[in-house]
Formats: structure tokens, C-alpha cells, sequence
């Protein structure tokens, strides 16, 4: 079997399963319904432009962290949303955990080692 054929069955294995179609059901719920929607995307958008602040190395101002604050204590009562969140973690912890078992032990290129042996032999 090749190993795009493997893929292929890895990839029907997660779409098939419990977490991913959990994570399909909340997430067709919460965007069912346009006040889950505005919250989760409300969220998602405060998330991202807090991530993209703490990258570019901006400090994060204390009404970014109040905004936030107050976002996650009316997800904590939003049961749907709560539960979607949940769920997508779930499924990207699933992922990045298969994605280290995959690419574990797979080696690419010239070891690091190697590359500073060279850079070291040619500064003699």
C-alpha cells in the first residue's frame, strides 16, 4: 500500500471518528443559532488579534484583557459554545497527536550536527 493510500485511510479514520463527529454536530448547533454564532466568532476574532499582539511583541493593554475576560464568562454560560470549544480542542489535540506520531522519527535534510561540523571545519 502506498503511503498516500495510508493517508487516504488515515484521513477517513478521523473524519469517522467520536471526536470529529461530535465536533461537527456542536459546531452545526452553534452556528444554528445567530447569538452561539456572534459569540464564538466574537471569540475567535479577540483571540486572533490578542495572538497576533503577543507576536508582534505588543503587550497585551488590560482591556484586551477584560474584553477577554468578560468573553469567556459568557461562554462559560453559553452551554453550546462552551462544548463546541471543547470539542475543538479535542479534535486538533487528535490531530497534533498524530502528526507527532507520524513525523516522530522521520528525518529530512542534513542533521543539525552536520551542519555545524561543516561550518566548523571550513572556519579552520
Amino acid at each position: 500500500m502506498s503511503v498516500e493510500a495510508t493517508a487516504q485511510r488515515l484521513k477517513k479514520k478521523l473524519e469517522n471518528s467520536d471526536e470529529y463527529q461530535n465536533y461537527l454536530e456542536l459546531r452545526k448547533k452553534v452556528m444554528a443559532k445567530e447569538g452561539s454564532k456572534k459569540m464564538l466568532l466574537d471569540y475567535q476574532n479577540l483571540m486572533m488579534e490578542m495572538q497576533t499582539k503577543r507576536m508582534s511583541g505588543e503587550e497585551l493593554s488590560e482591556e484586551d484583557k477584560e474584553r477577554l475576560q468578560n468573553l469567556q464568562n459568557f461562554i462559560e454560560i453559553n452551554n453550546n459554545v462552551k462544548k463546541y470549544l471543547e470539542a475543538e480542542y479535542n479534535v486538533s489535540k487528535m490531530i497534533n497527536d498524530v502528526q507527532k506520531t507520524i513525523f516522530s522519527d522521520i528525518e529530512v535534510g542534513i542533521p543539525e550536527e552536520e551542519l555545524k561540523n561543516e561550518e566548523n571545519e571550513s572556519e579552520e
